[in-house]
């Protein structure tokens, strides 16, 4: 079997196929199909392997169901060429008994004598391989640009699963969404409604009046966790906003009369409404936190780019923090569980903007959004 595809050709119809096929496994076998055309060989595997229970597995496969590696076979690890490529990395087999092959177990179960075989990673970890196999030897070895093109297959078919499994886990989110909102914010409905008819019929008893608080406490946290799992979700509409509305909008829901803003400046931007909201509450319900009920909170432009910032005269971020705090989690304080960072920077780069925290002129922590499309300024 002869190549009949030059390289250029076959890395054209490959991008092709990864733009108009919808499904993986669509994409998969038309890959496999023409990486089996472009190396000249019998058929093409995208197979699974789990090292932990020596399992090897045919996902996708140019074999017909009858031929000897058809889709769904499932094989010990341990008889394959694929264990070794795994283990050691890209392998190439014109002759393998020529090579020095004849004594590995692979050779001796199956007696392939062409194989070239290429891992693939997923988060982090082995999934399996992307393997070319031929039941005849080759006049000569693999060529470099034969190599890369079957490289080039394994990269785009991972980046394919990489995708496929977030999509995976952003429809588990949004269900997850939904449970919260139904399954939780009913009940907590019910019960906040019974405490205050309770609270009216007994003179606000202080027992009920710290229940009805943590009740409160749970609507927001329900709030907090529905935000967080929809943050993936990019920005598709987006409208001009005032700086300053959006700032007095955000405050006015803050319950901290202690507490002042101050608008610096103004300016209009291009951005989704909701989602900007997000930002601005979190950012002034942190200050609140770690700076007290009394804080100052400033609001303005950036001078040197477009954007905004927010900052406040309550405790600095320590160096060592600025890179973690808007992970998941991650918390300096006693209470709450580490989400209200997270979901700003989740606002902030559905947005296609970019958020560093440092320290500003009230020397507290300050928190400078960039990237942003500004309109105009005043």
């Amino acid at each position: 079997m002869s190549a009949s595809l030059s390289a250029e050709e076959a890395r054209t119809e490959l991008y092709r196929c990864m733009i108009e096929y919808d499904s993986f496994e669509e994409k998969a076998n038309a890959a496999l199909s023409l990486g089996r055309e472009y190396l000249g060989v019998q058929n093409g595997h995208l197979t699974r392997i789990d090292t932990d229970t020596n399992h090897w597995k045919a996902l996708c496969s140019t074999d017909p169901p009858n031929g000897r590696f058809p889709p769904d076979l499932v094989l010990e690890l341990g008889t394959t060429y694929c264990r070794r490529t795994i283990e050691e990395g890209p392998i190439q087999l014109h002759n393998a008994a020529e090579q020095g092959w004849a004594d590995d177990s692979a050779y001796k179960r199956h007696k392939l004598p062409t194989y070239h075989g290429t891992a693939l990673i997923v988060d982090e970890k082995p999934y399996g391989t992307v393997c070319f196999v031929d039941d005849e030897p080759r006049d000569q070895a693999f060529t470099e640009e034969e190599t890369m093109f079957a490289e080039l297959i394994s990269r785009m078919l991972e980046y394919e699963l990489k995708r496929e499994r977030t999509t995976e886990q952003i429809e588990r989110l949004d269900q997850f969404a939904s449970i919260v909102s139904h399954d939780l914010r009913n009940p907590l409905a019910i019960a906040q409604g019974n405490v205050d008819l309770v609270r009216e019929q007994y003179d606000d008893p202080e027992e009920l009046v710290t229940a009805s608080r943590a009740l409160d406490r749970m609507e927001t946290l329900i709030g907090d966790v529905l935000s967080l799992a929809r943050q993936s979700e990019d920005v598709e509409k987006t409208s001009l906003v005032s700086l300053s509305t959006m700032v007095e909008d955000c405050w006015a829901s803050v319950d901290s009369p202690q507490a002042t803003i101050e608008i610096a400046d103004e300016c209009t931007f291009k951005a989704d409404e909701s989602r900007t909201k997000q930002i601005f509450e979190n950012l002034f319900r942190n200050a609140i936190e770690h700076g007290g009920q009394n804080v100052t909170v400033r609001v303005g432009t950036l001078p040197d780019t477009d954007g905004f910032y927010v900052e406040n005269d309550g405790p600095k971020i320590p160096a060592e923090d600025r890179e973690n705090i808007f992970e998941t989690g991650f918390t300096t304080g006693d209470e709450g569980l580490g989400l209200g960072l997270a979901i700003v920077s989740g606002a902030v780069s559905a947005h296609g903007w970019e958020i560093t925290a440092t320290e500003g002129p009230l020397d507290g922590a300050r928190f400078e959004i960039s990237n942003v499309i500004v309109e105009q300024s005043g």
